[in-house]
């Protein structure tokens, strides 16, 4: 079977291409490039192609990279396809970002094929990757250890800018496309970077991929199917995630997620794996961030979940970390602790701010009292009875409280451990105090003073006090 007769196969069977589709071809003047822009010329009628090509100079090479633009585009000229040409600063770009001039390179690159897209109002980028950059790409990622679809390597097509990028060489080594460019009498540019150990690529080409060929000289088909098998298996397993994400998700927004360990630890492992992996990518992306994760830290975070102790933290790159508390697991970009706030005098009658919610206050009638009683947002007082102003502040080491009811003091600390209290949340409790500094109530969790007694239907001394927290604070653990 001819070279055009199996890439026309491979196409066939992805479904790459449809009768009239807008094509454009990025071609750097390489032997890889060539190959696919003639193959597609010689397919051009059949198929009812229109064609276009965009090559990009990286400035890497002086006059020889902008050389080799010139020939692609007097190739062009020669078969009247539309040329775009396009130049980038790929070391000034390198240098702003702070990034691999490699991953400078292939970030212009992908920006101007977007543009050239736009520009020619194609359907498809075709691009000219092939066999042995699969196996090198595949090999490449196992050694970094990347997880998730990222083990897939490079796709036969994936969505790009709203269309799409096809890769209709990856069945083919580039020995093959090195002849067919033979067999078509195409001298084709040749990029001496590509000889240089400098580059990760090209250190696998040179020392790994000879030794794979000799084992078995079709080694590039079968890492084709392991990656075309991995996308299937990959897309399933996300799928299932997807899915069980509401049942472990207790609260979310943008920075952050609530999890429930028990119901995480109660799916399979590859979907808790899975599952992180699934928040990561949300909460990293919602950062307009790349995610940068790596098989570790999941597994240092399951770990954590797993184990017997009741609390414990594990980091992510970029500021991203992982909290465990009793049943709860918080992961995001959490808020640095805050110091300890001043104390504020509450506004009676009136609404008073603080770090974790909004405190009413209220003077109530007897039959008011009565129905408020047993409610744990509510402290109702006689003012009678208490020391004025109350103020409200934070905890400070070493607070004590007398909890109603209870014949001694009990430490505001042990309180917190008792009723497993988010250590996030704790420096963030509020607590309301007398003008005495006697804590007098802690929101939601114990009252400090004893409920008036005297119900005199003509009194109105009676203080309601209603603690109303923000969204996703006051969570204690069950």
């Amino acid at each position: 079977m001819t070279f055009e007769e199996t890439v026309t196969m491979f196409i066939m069977k992805h479904q790459m291409i449809r009768t009239g589709d807008r094509l454009l071809l990025g071609v750097s003047g390489g032997a890889d490039s060539m190959a696919l822009l003639q193959y597609f010329y010689k397919k051009r009628a059949t198929w009812k192609l229109e064609l276009a090509v965009c090559s990009v100079d990286h400035m890497l090479r002086g006059a020889e990279s902008a050389e080799d633009v010139k020939y692609v585009a007097s190739f062009c000229k020669n078969k009247d396809i539309l040329f775009i040409g396009k130049t980038v600063d790929v070391r000034a770009y390198s240098k702003k970002k702070k990034i691999s001039v490699e991953t400078a390179a292939r970030e212009l690159r992908y920006r101007a094929f977007a543009e050239a897209l736009h520009e020619c109002r194609a359907d498809l980028l075709v691009l000219a990757h092939h066999g042995d950059d699969q196996i090198e790409t595949m090999l490449m990622r196992q050694v970094r250890g990347t997880v998730g679809m990222g083990r897939v390597g490079i796709p036969v097509k994936r969505v790009f800018n709203d269309k799409l990028i096809i890769r209709p060489f990856l069945s083919q080594t580039k020995k093959a496309i090195e002849h067919y460019c033979i067999d078509n009498g195409i001298v084709a540019r040749q990029d001496a970077t590509n000889e240089s150990e400098e580059h990760t690529r090209n250190r696998f080409r040179m020392a790994v991929l000879p030794f794979l060929k000799q084992e078995n000289p079709s080694v590039h088909l079968k890492f084709q199917y392991e990656s075309e098998c991995l996308a299937e298996d990959e897309a399933l397993l996300q799928e299932l995630a997807e899915k069980k994400l509401p049942e472990v998700v207790l609260e979310e927004d943008k920075e952050k997620y609530a999890l429930s360990i028990p119901k995480l630890l109660g799916i399979h492992p590859a979907l808790q794996r899975r599952t992180i992996h699934l928040l990561l990518c949300y909460l990293y992306t919602n950062q307009q961030m790349k995610p940068m994760h790596q098989p570790i830290h999941i597994e240092q975070l399951l770990q954590l979940l797993r184990s017997d102790r009741s609390s414990g933290r594990t980091v992510f790159p970029k500021g991203l970390s992982a909290r465990k508390s009793y049943t709860y697991c918080w992961i995001g970009f959490m808020p640095k602790s805050r110091e300890i706030s001043e104390q504020v005098e509450l506004c009676i009658p009136g609404e008073t701010r603080c770090a974790a919610g909004c405190f009413k206050a209220e003077y109530i009638t007897v039959e008011e009292f009565k129905k408020g009683v047993h409610d744990p947002s509510h402290l109702i007082v006689d003012t009678n009875a208490v020391s004025l102003p109350l103020f409200v502040r934070t905890f400070r080491h070493g607070d004590r409280m007398r909890p109603n009811g209870m014949s001694g003091d009990q430490k505001i600390q042990r309180i917190f451990i008792n009723e497993k209290v988010d250590r996030d949340q704790r420096a963030l409790w509020p607590l309301v105090t007398d003008g005495e500094g006697r804590v007098l109530w802690l929101p939601l969790l114990r009252r400090g003073s004893a409920l008036p007694v005297d119900l005199t239907a003509d009194k109105t001394n009676y203080l309601k006090l209603k603690f109303i927290p923000f969204a996703g604070f006051g969570r204690t653990q069950a």
